[in-house]
């Protein structure tokens, strides 16, 4: 039997709750008979049961299970937590084959939902090619291993390469790309827990840095703040109240007391306030020190058909390029 596409279902069912699992990973899980899916479940949101007890809950023939093999994108839990191990459920129900997409390096699991299943006489494979597994939990990975949110970068730009004309502090900003872009821009921000600018960034642009053009959650702001202080009136703008970074000890909220431009050192600390994926938005400058710093996990940039001239250049981020079309942007992505 071939294992490639009751794996593959589990990657479908997995990316249904893209965006609203954090701080857990994406799991997705089916049970197969003979042959044939009858049960399938995903890991909804964190505290919801996980994807393995949602697949096993739908069978309709619970007798079935005894001769049935549990396919799941990740290795299965074996420990307490807002819910039960499902490991524990997997060896209760007398499921006999487990199949896996790939292993959990969290350290309360890492080999220990395997050797739990293996000490009960269940038989474990897993997936050939792990690649997909890890890709698809590519934030969960990167704050497990890497101790640190996940970064992505976005910016859209002129055809020659300017992010904004130069302008006054109460002109509006340039409109660069297209309304397709804008929608893009929103779901990218439906994705992740926090969204960075500067603090003169907010201030010029007033931004409430909302998924206002898509249905999601809104991100946490996240305010660089280097020379320049945010002026109460744009924190106004914000949807929800931010974290402050920087030399901020006179500014009331949340914050990170720091150099702001010591990334490595501030950037792990972000995980204490829940913000597991930031997306860094600007202005340029902030951008680019972030892709300074080598700590740029994913970009996404937007190029226009149409020029500036001159202006406030684009950041420099020389990487393979993933390509396609939003209306008559060009869109990259890496």
């Amino acid at each position: 039997m071939s294992h490639a596409k009751f794996l593959t279902r589990c990657l479908q069912l997995a990316n249904y709750a893209k965006g609203r699992t954090s701080p857990n990973p994406m799991v997705g899980a089916v049970i197969v008979y003979n042959g044939k899916i009858i049960g399938e479940g995903y890991h909804h949101k964190a505290g919801d049961p996980h994807a393995e007890v949602m697949a096993i809950e739908s069978v309709k023939d619970p007798s079935l299970l005894v001769s049935s093999t549990l396919y799941c994108s990740l290795e299965p839990c074996a420990h307490y937590g807002k819910t039960p191990p499902c490991s524990l459920l997997i060896t209760d129900k007398q499921i006999p084959k487990v199949v896996i997409g790939c292993s959990d390096t969290h350290e309360l699991v890492n080999g220990q939902g395997v050797k739990h299943l293996q000490s009960h006489g269940v038989e474990v494979l897993f997936s050939s090619d792990p690649i997909p597994f890890r890709k698809l939990n590519q934030v969960f990975f990167c704050n497990k291993e890497r101790n640190r949110p996940f970064v992505t970068i976005k910016w859209a730009q002129s055809f020659d390469g300017y992010i904004d004309r130069i302008r006054k502090i109460n002109e509006n900003a340039s409109l660069i790309s297209s309304p397709l872009a804008a929608i893009k821009s929103h779901q990218i921000r439906s994705e992740v827990d926090g969204i960075l600018i500067s603090a003169k960034t907010l201030n010029w642009d007033r931004p409430s840095l909302s998924t206002r053009n898509y249905n999601g959650t809104n991100p946490r702001p996240i305010i660089l703040v280097n020379n320049t202080l945010p002026d109460s009136s744009a924190l106004d703008h914000l949807s929800v109240p931010p974290v402050f970074i920087g030399n901020v000890s006179e500014l009331e909220g949340d914050k990170i007391i720091c150099d702001p431009y010591t990334i490595e050192k501030w950037l792990p600390e972000l995980l204490n306030y829940g913000i597991h994926h930031v997306l860094v938005e600007g202005g340029g400058q902030v951008i680019q020190s972030f892709v300074d710093s080598g700590l740029v996990d994913q970009w996404h940039r937007f190029t226009s058909i149409n020029s500036i001239n001159e202006g406030v250049t684009a950041p420099k981020f020389d990487a393979p390029l993933t390509m396609n079309t939003l209306g008559t942007d060009r869109y990259e992505r890496g």
